[in-house]
């Protein structure tokens, strides 16, 4: 990464549960205009450190955000500084309806941009909507929240091909403005085609960074270490 650039840092994150070492040492970085894909097995630490980066898993070391250092700062505040996280694990409000958790974050119009089919479910509790169409809603929301720094963990996990598609043309065009990091067992090809750097994580630890000039190549380095 460049010196002085607008960058999200994570330097030396520690993450400790019950005894067990999570992450060990794990250093990070996303600049404003990138993509940065993070594979690896599962059991790796990938969600533990995006986690640990909004706040909502203690750790040691430091995180800083365009030189500004987050550490002791609440996810709240992180979100207001610019950064989002839409997890795997998807929280939506449940007694809300689909129109009325996209519009905590913007305009529902916007969101039915990125998802045209959000305009059929508009009126529908989020409890009765598909794993697909929930993932489709806390995607929009983070996205429409206009973050500095995007974090998304398995975004295509539920996804028809068509909407998975337009998940990544929506990832390609944030990063012309925002840094957006992924973490994802799907569509990994794809992702290379877009991305410009790639992080590998096993057992707690960042083994490689790969910065991605040649998709193919790429993909070659990361079969080495059976991840695709």
């Amino acid at each position: 990464m460049r010196e002085g650039s607008l960058v999200l840092r994570a330097e030396n994150l520690r993450v400790v549960s019950d005894g067990t070492k999570i992450l060990k040492g794990v250093s990070f970085g996303v600049e404003r205009g990138e993509i940065v894909l993070v594979v690896g097995p599962n059991g790796s630490g990938k969600s533990t450190l995006f986690k640990a980066i909004m706040g909502l898993r203690s750790y040691e070391g430091s995180v800083k955000l365009d030189g500004m250092n987050l550490d002791g700062k609440k996810p709240h505040e992180r979100f207001r500084l610019g950064i989002a996280l839409a997890p795997e694990r998807m929280r939506v409000a449940e007694g809300l309806t689909v129109r009325e958790n996209v519009e905590i974050a913007g305009e529902f119009a916007d969101a039915v941009r990125i998802f045209p089919h959000l305009e059929r479910i508009a009126n529908r509790r989020v409890d009765v909507i598909s794993g697909g169409e929930r993932q489709m809603v806390v995607f929009a929301r983070a996205v429409l929240s206009s973050p500095k720094y995007l974090l998304l963990d398995e975004p295509f996990q539920g996804l028809a091909d068509e909407n998975a598609s337009r998940m990544l043309e929506i990832i390609e065009r944030m990063s012309g403005k925002s840094g957006v990091a992924v973490i994802s067992h799907e569509r990994i090809d794809d992702i290379l085609e877009v991305a410009d750097r790639v992080y590998l994580m096993l057992s707690g630890k960042v083994r490689k960074e790969i910065a991605v000039e040649d998709p193919g190549m790429a993909m070659k380095k990361l079969e080495k270490y059976m991840i695709v």
